[in-house]
């Protein structure tokens, strides 16, 4: 396990720390308070970021009557 502060997330994930702030507020991104301190596991971080990926829809093929495609 290897905990980051709000600077080093915000930076892995590229957004502004005021979003790692709110998210934490809101407990939308996995996190530790120690204290005062909010830090944060990586490998948690990028497990919960992998659970908000949207996958892409299938697309109907109308040569074969169904959906058999991925958009991409």
């Amino acid at each position: 396990m290897k905990l980051v502060g709000i600077e080093k997330i915000a930076e892995i994930l590229d957004v502004n720390p005021k979003t790692i702030y709110d998210w934490t507020s809101t407990r939308k991104i996995p996190h530790y308070k120690l204290g005062r301190l909010v830090k944060f596991d990586v490998d948690e971080v990028m497990t919960w970021l992998a659970t908000l990926e949207i996958k892409p829809h299938a697309v109907y093929n109308r040569a074969t009557g169904g959906r058999s495609q991925t958009r991409r």
